[in-house]
């Protein structure tokens, strides 16, 4: 086998496979600052609108609620974070991919990947996923630059070394 092609993932590329990351990441905030703005806001109405309450009451309603903002401000920024790659993951890239081994190569470096080394593989709408053994580390083959007999070629590999996990590659 023998499969060459470069490609320059776009930005969107990693947006959409980062995207459950980003929830993830914001979640904790998201819910603090709901929880936050339920408490101020109900602080602060009972101490409106019942008579013999403190004002310190709806005072400390209205500094739950502003905490709330900041906890929605600091799970955007959180989502932000993880969905922003460097711009050096979107030049453009050169893959070959062997039967011995898979190499990536940009204008800083080159990385090869030996099948070897890989543990499992993954087909997900917008690429293959590969997991290593050793230190977990991972990387993807964009599908979009493929031909369909390129891609068949890569799925056949995949399924003769017993790559796949989770989602069977050959459903389509």
């Amino acid at each position: 086998m023998r499969i060459e092609f470069t490609y320059a993932r776009p930005r969107e590329y990693f947006r959409e496979q980062r995207t459950a990351a980003g929830r993830a990441a914001a979640a904790p905030s998201l819910l603090g600052a709901v929880l936050l703005f339920a408490a101020g806001t109900a602080g602060s109405l009972t101490a409106l609108l019942s008579p013999g309450v403190t004002d310190e009451l709806a005072l400390a309603g209205l500094a739950l609620v502003l905490i709330a903002v900041g906890l929605c401000i600091q799970a955007h920024d959180r989502w932000r974070d993880e969905l922003t790659v460097p711009a050096s993951w979107c030049t453009p890239r050169e893959w070959l991919i062997t039967d011995e081994a898979l190499e990536s190569t940009t204008p800083i470096g080159s990385t090869t990947w030996n099948w070897a080394g890989i543990h499992y593989a993954l087909r997900i709408p917008h690429a293959y996923f590969f997991r290593a053994e050793e230190g977990g580390r991972s990387f993807d083959v964009p599908r979009e630059p493929l031909t369909p007999e390129q891609e068949q070629t890569l799925e056949d590999f995949i399924v003769e070394r017993g790559l796949v996990i989770d989602e069977p590659i050959r459903s389509r």
